[in-house]
């Protein structure tokens, strides 16, 4: 069916303010919702004094899982004066997924994401070979592994707290973050946050739709490589339809910072503009709705298939054209699989590329891995964009990419020069190619400060 071309009156007016550029003057373009009623601080709040997850029998057995991470992260770095502990994420929320299994051994879907804080003048290699190491020994230990436990930690300075941007996850880190250890008075808020301005830049909801599209793909093959019965892909599946809805809303502008409130703030307004994305939009909320129910405990994952990965590929490549185009300010009659690394370059400010740059020479990786990463961000700007146009060309064309056609054979050749990766045809090189980009951002983009 056509993509749309409608965009909304608010979205319509975001769009009047641009430059020849297609950007603003700050580089990104804000939605401004209405003043949130209270600003939270990071008020000690220790395991077992809010809930991890939405069923109440499992309240206990999560709450000595956050125990159990929380003791572990404040040994492991007690030599480096770190000044505070953070959750972050849907557990932070109360919305964590975690479900009992009929074996009677519960479950973790979500991952458990934290920030650890520490002072602005302490170098953080030490710091962060640390985190890595208790991260890796949690998350390989047999019995976390068999539960489905897997957390990860990123250290923030004190300054980079105070300066934090508007994002979504700055917000709802502000919003719903849980300080489980540390000082509250040495940990500051950024200044927007304290005034009470709570923007989301339209570029944050895109990065966000590009994050979970590259996630896709790692799901994807590992339903190729495992049988049904492992609910972490299937789960991914569902939970990518909530971040669809997610970055989408924050484009609409009825953006909310918990599941219960996004998915009927979002159906609203699809529904009363229907000519904004007409079917597409039907089948996103019904697929939001079924993904909510099971990120709440109320159902468990479908198992996944082609066929739903697919159904999802579709609606996302609709939904990410979209978002390209407002932010471009620009039809997109020049839109083809070609275009999509072009558009991503486009949309990229100055000042996130410089960051990706320094990210990636700072990171420590191996001679080869790190020739890899540097020539890809040659190719395409940064490595971020490579990551994110070679995802995005790999879900949308999955099938068309596998069957070894002349379209696909073309996309896939691309691709395996962008990632000097030895070019092979088919089902083997696209998982060649696919093994390669997610593992790029696992290790480049999966838990990095915005």
């Amino acid at each position: 069916m056509p993509l749309p071309h409608l965009v909304s009156r608010q979205v319509r007016g975001n769009m009047s303010n641009r430059g020849a550029n297609g950007m603003t003057n700050s580089e990104e373009t804000h939605f401004r919702p209405a003043r949130i009623g209270a600003l939270s601080s990071f008020s000690l709040r220790p395991p077992g004094s809010f809930a991890l997850c939405p069923d109440p029998a499992l309240g206990d057995e999560s709450t000595r899982d956050l125990e159990y991470i929380s003791t572990t992260v404040r040994e492991a770095t007690r030599p480096f004066g770190v000044l505070g502990l953070i959750l972050t994420g849907s557990v932070a929320r109360g919305e964590g997924a975690l479900i009992a299994q009929p074996s009677g051994i519960s479950r973790w879907l979500s991952d458990l994401e934290f920030q650890v804080v520490i002072p602005g003048g302490r170098r953080t290699a030490d710091i962060d070979a640390a985190l890595r190491h208790t991260e890796q020994a949690i998350n390989h230990a047999p019995a976390n592994r068999q539960r489905g436990l897997r957390v990860g930690f990123n250290s923030i300075r004190v300054p980079q707290l105070a300066r934090l941007r508007p994002a979504i996850f700055s917000r709802e880190m502000l919003e719903h973050g849980k300080l489980l250890w540390g000082e509250p008075s040495a940990l500051p808020l950024p200044q927007w946050w304290c005034e009470g301005r709570v923007d989301i830049p339209l570029l944050d909801a895109f990065r966000l739709l590009n994050n979970r599209i590259v996630q896709q793909l790692d799901a994807r093959l590992r339903c190729e490589g495992c049988a049904n019965t492992d609910l972490l892909p299937a789960y991914t599946l569902q939970k990518f339809w909530i971040e669809l809805a997610t970055s989408l809303s924050v484009f609409l502008g009825c953006y909310r910072t918990s599941y219960r409130e996004r998915r009927p703030a979002l159906s609203t307004l699809l529904k009363a503009q229907p000519q904004l994305f007409g079917e597409i939009g039907q089948l996103l909320i019904a697929r939001l709705t079924e993904a909510i129910e099971v990120k709440l405990g109320h159902a468990a994952p479908s198992a996944c298939s082609n066929e739903a990965f697919n159904e999802g590929a579709i609606v996302a490549a609709t939904v990410w054209k979209w978002e390209t185009e407002q932010l471009l300010a620009r039809p997109s009659a020049d839109y083809d699989w070609r275009s999509v690394g072009a558009r991503i370059r486009q949309l990229e400010p100055y000042t996130q590329k410089a960051r990706d740059w320094t990210r990636l020479l700072m990171r420590r990786a191996s001679p080869r891995e790190l020739l890899r990463n540097v020539g890809a961000a040659l190719r395409a700007g940064s490595l971020a964009n490579a990551i994110y146009s070679a995802g995005c060309l790999l879900h949308f064309h999955w099938d068309d990419i596998g069957s070894g056609d002349a379209g696909g054979a073309e996309i896939l050749t691309n691709l395996s020069s962008l990632f000097r990766i030895r070019p092979t045809v088919g089902a083997q090189g696209r998982r060649a190619v696919a093994t390669a980009v997610t593992e790029a951002w696992d290790r480049h983009l999966r838990f990095a400060p915005r």
